[in-house]
């Protein structure tokens, strides 16, 4: 469902009276409460753990020669919250991904004692560690580039809010409906209605239960202790 068919919905599980909403701009009244809550609540799943696989992303992008880092607005990463720091590798633009290596990383502290003091800030070759600066979120590579070097990994997003009407969540169709219950007891505690938001939380809690195994990362058992 899109945006505007999930605020739809919304408006038929609470058996609200009247039809719509048509639009998600320029609503009045419940019409645009129906269309905030859908919002609210797409934004509140977004926020409920750091780690959903759903709101994780791969990235690629050149670093040009001497780059001794890159910010997250140079990647073209408008939607980054934080680096996945073990997925970083890179390879040589000009030779492609044959030359793929990992890169390895740092603490900050000992990269910044190692790569950027005295002499070691102008050493250049192929980037072999990293680290990210706390301060801008780069990522700082040592030693400088050669060369221009194509960086891959992964980052976690940010929460982003729906806009248009055909904008749709970045969740799989099936779990569509969790937005729709957790709207519908904001709906629910705004009309005073008990019975509309226990309901609204069984199920809410039955999709989240169902969202969280499919969308946050397994739990895998080390080997025994001899």
């Amino acid at each position: 469902m899109n945006f505007l068919q999930l605020a739809q919905r919304l408006r038929q599980e609470a058996g609200a009276s009247g039809v719509g909403p048509t639009a998600v701009t320029g609503q009045t009244g419940e019409s645009q409460r129906l269309v905030d809550w859908i919002n609210t609540a797409w934004m509140d799943i977004q926020g409920l753990h750091d780690v959903w696989g759903f709101m994780r992303k791969e990235f690629e992008f050149q670093a040009p020669i001497n780059s001794a880092q890159t910010t997250p607005q140079e990647a073209g990463l408008d939607d980054f919250r934080y680096w996945h720091r073990d997925e970083m590798r890179c390879w040589k633009s000009a030779l492609g991904i044959t030359d793929e290596q990992w890169l390895v990383e740092w603490e900050y502290e000992t990269f910044r004692d190692t790569y950027r003091f005295n002499q070691n800030r102008i050493l250049v070759g192929r980037p072999m560690v990293f680290a990210v600066d706390p301060m801008n979120k780069a990522l700082m590579y040592g030693p400088r580039l050669d060369e221009e070097y194509t960086i891959v990994g992964e980052y976690q997003r940010v929460p982003k809010a729906l806009v248009a009407a055909d904008d749709v969540p970045d969740l799989q169709p099936h779990q569509h409906m969790i937005i729709v219950y957790k709207a519908l007891e904001y709906y629910g505690m705004f009309e005073s209605a008990a019975e509309v938001v226990t309901r609204a939380t069984k199920q809410y809690t039955a999709l989240k239960a169902q969202l969280e195994r499919e969308q946050l990362p397994q739990v895998y058992l080390g080997d025994p202790m001899a």
